[in-house]
């Protein structure tokens, strides 16, 4: 098991504004800008407040910003990342950053309150990254989110193969298992909150497939996957996420191309 690691600081200080300007380069893998980390950003914060939107209860819609430069093109709901391109990440500085995650607003500018979670980074160059906003634990919802950073590192599977891994970002304390219900394999276990399987690489000759969480070792199914057809060495990871304690925040199992 992956173990996610996590700012080493997170700043008290909340900014007054964020430049406006938005940095929308997408980078699929290829040709990386000198000296640019690479990076993606998901909401998977399961509150219901505080949010600009209406109705209120949507929950927080988020704008990301790195050193006070805005980098998603659309603000991102709950479940929702950028780049949505597959295997797409934006451009970001490296070397240590601040990174927030702002309540967007539809008119006017910030405010400092805006702000609702903030910390400071260091990205590597040419290195890819993922920045999700996620629940506190053993305080869930409705204490205030934290970000994380997980590097992302994956080799490119071998030609005939794909890769898959499980992240669980389900704000509870079950321990989970990745369970391949068409050819009833179970493909990784004990699987925490805030963490990730290692990378199972397996043969494009399977066939699509319906992937499960299920409670590590048992037959309980949690969430269920749409089908999946690997692609010749691509990797998928499947993201677990919800809250059973919040309305509208079942438990839910989709992939996402992270290569």
């Amino acid at each position: 098991m992956k173990r996610i690691i996590f700012s080493a600081f997170i700043t008290a200080a909340l900014f007054s504004s964020c430049n406006k300007n938005e940095l929308n380069d997408i980078n699929a893998w290829g040709y990386v800008t000198p000296d640019k980390a690479l990076i993606k950003f998901m909401n998977s914060y399961t509150a219901l407040t505080p949010s600009l939107g209406s109705p209120s209860a949507n929950g927080p819609t988020v704008n990301y910003f790195v050193n006070g430069v805005k980098m998603n093109a659309t603000a991102l709901a709950y479940s929702g990342l950028y780049p949505v391109v597959g295997g797409g990440f934006a451009e970001a500085p490296s070397g240590p950053v601040i990174i927030q995650a702002v309540l967007s607003r539809t008119t006017g500018s910030s405010l400092p309150s805006d702000t609702i979670a903030s910390g400071k980074f260091i990205l590597g160059p040419g290195v890819a990254h993922s920045v999700i906003l996620v629940d506190t634990m053993p305080n869930p919802t409705p204490f205030n989110p934290i970000m994380m950073v997980v590097q992302e590192s994956v080799s490119m599977p071998a030609y005939g193969k794909f890769k898959i891994r499980l992240l669980n970002l389900v704000a509870t304390n079950e321990v989970y298992e990745l369970y391949n219900s068409t050819t009833a394999t179970v493909l990784t276990s004990g699987i925490t909150f805030k963490n990730m399987s290692p990378w199972i690489e397996l043969p494009t000759s399977t066939p699509s497939s319906v992937y499960q969480i299920r409670l590590a070792g048992t037959t309980t199914v949690m969430a269920t996957s749409t089908a999946l057809s690997g692609g010749n060495q691509r990797s998928y990871t499947f993201w677990a996420r919800g809250n059973p304690s919040v309305s509208g925040r079942t438990r839910t199992l989709s992939s996402y191309i992270s290569q």
